[in-house]
């Protein structure tokens, strides 16, 4: 996986004067999936990495399902199996037409 953090400068068009702001733009290159586990388990693997890394930050959401579909290169099933997963095992809890959030540390499995 590559990450990169990009500066670029944009125009913003507040009460018809003109500003410029800076913006950073965060956007995932690839990632790349190994041949000694499923997509799933890597999936599933980045994503508890990035949770506890704080990456995704406590009460806050994750990337939908179809920003994970892109990001993953994976079905939309495989998705949902990951996301599934994570809620079984404490980390995040889907809310109907809101997202899912990643939950309080102390509700997480033991590493």
């Amino acid at each position: 996986m590559v990450v990169h953090d990009s500066p670029q400068t944009v125009m913003a068009f507040p009460d018809k004067a003109w500003k410029t702001v800076t913006v950073y733009l965060r956007f995932m290159i690839h990632f790349v999936f190994a041949d000694y586990e499923t997509r799933w388990e890597q999936m599933y693997g980045e994503l508890v990495r990035r949770i506890r890394g704080g990456v995704y930050k406590e009460r806050h959401p994750i990337p939908s399902l179809v920003h994970l579909v892109q990001e993953f290169e994976v079905s939309r099933g495989t998705a949902l199996k990951v996301t599934t997963r994570l809620a079984d095992e404490g980390y995040v809890r889907a809310i109907p037409g809101r997202g899912t959030y990643v939950l309080p540390r102390d509700g997480w499995p033991e590493e």
